[in-house]
């Protein structure tokens, strides 16, 4: 049995869900061959001031997402993340350290930014033959410290991706543009009318209904209750469901909401089915997170983007603009009136927006991600048992 060890840090829900996405596909291909250690060493390690900034993610994106386009900016240079590592993520680096000397992995995976040059020099110090690989979870605009050059692979998550990396020094041969890393449901659910009409009844959504799913990623971000009122207040034959994450304070702001017509909204908070929500869509209302844009790709489900987060969020919603997969309706007024234009019966807008965000879809992108995860940690196991029973 090979040993994984997977790096994340809960600053939102898009690290956890990669690694988690990733996981499932190998155990579910490649059954009892995987022991995956998933370690959040912020956590673990508890920096006073990264360990922080990490758990008031939710709020800070919520509230004041200034101030986390601030920190992200700020961060967003070679020297900024070289002080940081010498500095409050030292204690970071001991915890990755310690736990590739306890787990002794056969390949060590990060997806979180913060994580990469850690990981190198925590298992470049045990073993210089355990490959660390990198998965990207952001999607258009890279921060800086994603692009380690000493990796021994990275997964770029789109085209834009691949020539932020080839520019910072990664040789062509160790970047594979796989594109984000999504659960397998978001790809294996039917998505013919049959299929839909099944989930719709399953989940007790009106058969015939255009529905509009409001969203804002695993903390509730993005004016949730804004729009979601903006929506119910149009005279829009349409029904609404808003997930709301962790975000209680607006879930409790929402119970008992109805439409113009007088249907209920539906208001729900964390849930773990987002893959059948979004199947049983015709649009998702959201903030231009990339987990939530890749996971509606996969669901052929055309976006209206309401909200970014400075820094590596701006340029998401250029390029699901520019590719004809989604719109930017940042304004209530607009909003509504796109809302009103796709759920025309016949709509030729949402036709064309379907196409595109068929096109541009990759539901092959975390198979491909596993299936290189392996094989590195495949040769890695050969490798180490070979020089031991050289030895």
């Amino acid at each position: 049995m090979k040993r994984l060890l997977f790096l994340i840090a809960d600053t939102g829900g898009g690290h956890r869900a990669a690694a988690a996405a990733v996981e499932r596909q190998l155990l579910a291909t490649s059954p009892d061959q995987f022991e995956i250690t998933t370690l959040d060493p912020f956590t673990s390690a508890k920096p006073r001031v990264i360990g922080g900034t990490a758990g008031l993610y939710g709020p800070i994106t919520r509230h004041a997402r200034w101030l986390w386009g601030g920190l992200y900016h700020s961060t967003n240079s070679r020297s900024a993340v070289a002080l940081l590592e010498r500095t409050v993520l030292r204690s970071v680096t001991a915890a990755v350290a310690g736990a590739v000397e306890r787990i002794a992995p056969d390949c060590v995976v990060s997806f979180h930014p913060l994580l990469n040059h850690i990981s190198v020099r925590a298992v470049r110090t045990r073993s210089p033959t355990i490959p660390v690989v990198t998965v990207i979870t952001d999607l258009v605009d890279i921060h800086v410290a994603w692009a380690c050059r000493d990796v021994d692979a990275v997964v770029v998550p789109s085209p834009g991706g691949l020539d932020h990396c080839r520019r910072a020094g990664i040789p062509a041969s160790r970047c594979h543009d796989f594109g984000l890393a999504v659960d397998r449901r978001f790809t294996e659910l039917p998505s013919d009318p049959a299929g839909i009409a099944a989930i719709r009844e399953r989940l007790g959504v009106r058969a015939g209904g255009f529905v509009v799913l409001v969203c804002g990623g695993a903390d509730g971000s993005g004016g949730l209750v804004k729009h979601a009122r903006a929506i119910a207040a149009g005279s829009l034959d349409v029904d609404v469901v808003v997930i709301c994450g962790r975000n209680e304070r607006a879930r409790a702001a929402l119970t008992g909401l109805r439409t113009a017509a007088g249907r209920p909204v539906t208001v729900l908070g964390y849930v773990n089915n987002m893959a059948e929500w979004m199947r049983a869509s015709d649009v998702v209302v959201s903030k231009a997170g990339p987990g939530t844009i890749a996971e509606a790709l996969c669901c052929g489900l055309p976006l209206l983007l309401v909200w970014y987060l400075p820094g590596q969020e701006r340029g998401n919603v250029e390029w699901v603009v520019d590719i004809g997969a989604g719109r930017y309706v940042p304004r209530d007024e607009q909003l509504v009136d796109a809302v009103a234009e796709l759920a025309e019966p016949g709509s030729a807008a949402l036709a064309t927006m379907r196409a595109a965000v068929v096109a541009a879809a990759r539901p092959d992108a975390t198979r491909r991600i596993a299936e290189l995860i392996a094989a590195m940690a495949a040769e890695s196991a050969a490798s180490r048992s070979s020089a031991g029973a050289t030895r």
